[in-house]
């Protein structure tokens, strides 16, 4: 589903990833594991045409993306859920995933109550603005409202960041229940190893720009010097 190959990303005159290949096929789960400042998040704004200069080439489903923008890629089907989340902090929650319509390009998507359904921590939020919510439910919503315009591919930056254990456990429980009704692929980016491996079943590790590593668990496990390091802080 998609195809990155021989990627380089510039910050003005700053080089910040050198040569990446990943691919994600469809329905697959993803990790890429990094050390903040790693790369992940501007990977994910490249490949989304969402900030930094790229050289490469992404491809999806087929298709070379070239210079095309960021909203024309959503329409396509893939979704972003940014690292700040970016939640209209005006709208409340249903207004906010109801957003999300405008990328659906004639997908089949749950309503956004449908959708709130399926987030319990939600479920009792609905009339409450963005404004209102801590972190944790700002970054519920955000998932939410990528899952309202029926993605094919979603990608995940650093969800788990800041949030309490017990919101993480209930995060990874509806990504994947969701996920699996929907057949969405899913690129997770993180830090958080336990949550990569509950959502995802093959890994990328990426270092100071550059991919280190990739595999199933079964060899990210076989390998402990991978954690030691590029992932122990």
């Amino acid at each position: 589903m998609l195809e990155v190959s021989e990627l380089n990303a510039y910050y003005g005159d700053a080089h910040v990833l050198h040569d990446i290949h990943l691919k994600v096929n469809a329905g697959q789960r993803v990790s890429l594991l990094g050390r903040n400042g790693a790369g992940k998040s501007t990977f994910l704004k490249s490949v989304m045409n969402a900030g930094p200069t790229v050289k490469g080439e992404v491809r999806f489903e087929g298709s070379a993306l070239n210079a095309l923008p960021a909203h024309q890629r959503a329409r396509l089907g893939m979704a972003l859920v940014p690292e700040d989340r970016q939640i209209f902090h005006h709208l409340n929650v249903l207004e906010n995933i109801a957003m999300a319509r405008h990328a659906r390009a004639g997908r089949q998507a749950l309503t956004p109550q449908q959708i709130v359904d399926r987030f319990a921590m939600l479920k009792p939020l609905t009339e409450r603005n963005g404004g209102q919510l801590s972190g944790g439910q700002q970054q519920l919503v955000a998932i939410a409202r990528a899952f309202a315009a029926g993605p094919r591919l979603l990608f995940l930056d650093e969800p788990t960041e800041g949030l309490a254990p017990v919101i993480v456990q209930s995060m990874a429980d509806e990504i994947l229940a969701i996920c699996n009704e929907s057949d969405a692929a899913v690129l997770l980016c993180e830090q958080n190893i336990w949550f990569a491996r509950a959502c995802t079943d093959y890994v990328y590790i990426i270092d100071t720009g550059r991919v280190v590593f990739d595999g199933d668990w079964r060899s990210f496990d076989a390998s402990p010097e991978i954690t030691r390091k590029y992932l122990s802080v």
